[in-house]
């Protein structure tokens, strides 16, 4: 993957946000005997913040010539996991979503917001395999959302890197690309903070 400048000049300049962007990781599907409870709380945290940047990445100028992004949409698998995990249409619907995503101009600051979103899915065979040992059943009908790049995992990231050195041809939109991610990933984490001090979000039980 060092042939890939601007993935690795990405990883290494939001490294320092990756520790805190992954907590609830380990807050509620790493903590000991996860619960189904823990699994839809988690979800429901990916869901508002991915709903409304996949909107946003959608109207992006010139986005959609350098990556296909409409395949690379998990708004539906999410839900599709949450519904699974039963909750309703009204209930998901009334989930807190993040308020922050800005409107994106060039393809640059796109990718870089696209890139906060893509990242956790780097370890989802990890996860997935952890959930499996204590929501067999469970994983069975409801893991969309972390299956979706199996076994191909290696293959989307570098197509995302491909894509990221051909938009970022400059130093100037590298730069550009980089202060995108950084921003993203404060407002991932300012997010996630904030939903976890509203009482729909602590614990979602079905």
């Amino acid at each position: 993957m060092d042939d890939l400048r601007a993935l690795v000049r990405l990883n290494e300049q939001t490294r320092r946000y990756h520790a805190d962007a992954d907590a609830d990781v380990d807050r509620y599907l790493f903590r000991p005997q996860v619960t189904v409870d823990d699994y839809r709380t988690y979800l429901a945290g990916v869901y508002g913040f991915i709903v409304p940047l996949e909107s946003a990445l959608l109207m992006a100028p010139g986005l959609d010539e350098a990556i296909d992004v409409r395949a690379r949409a998990k708004s539906a698998l999410v839900v599709h996991d949450l519904l699974a995990l039963g909750l309703s249409m009204t209930e998901i619907n009334a989930l807190p979503q993040c308020s922050s995503i800005p409107t994106f101009r060039d393809p640059a600051a796109a990718l870089g917001w696209l890139y906060v979103a893509e990242r956790p899915l780097h370890a989802s065979a990890v996860v997935s395999s952890h959930l499996s040992t204590y929501l067999r059943p469970e994983m069975a009908y409801a893991s969309a959302y972390l299956s979706c790049y199996a076994g191909q995992v290696g293959a989307k990231w570098r197509e995302l890197g491909e894509a990221m050195d051909r938009i970022a041809y400059s130093a100037a939109l590298l730069d550009r690309m980089v202060a995108a991610a950084q921003d993203g990933f404060r407002t991932l984490i300012r997010f996630r903070t904030a939903s976890r001090r509203q009482t729909g979000i602590i614990r979602i039980a079905g």
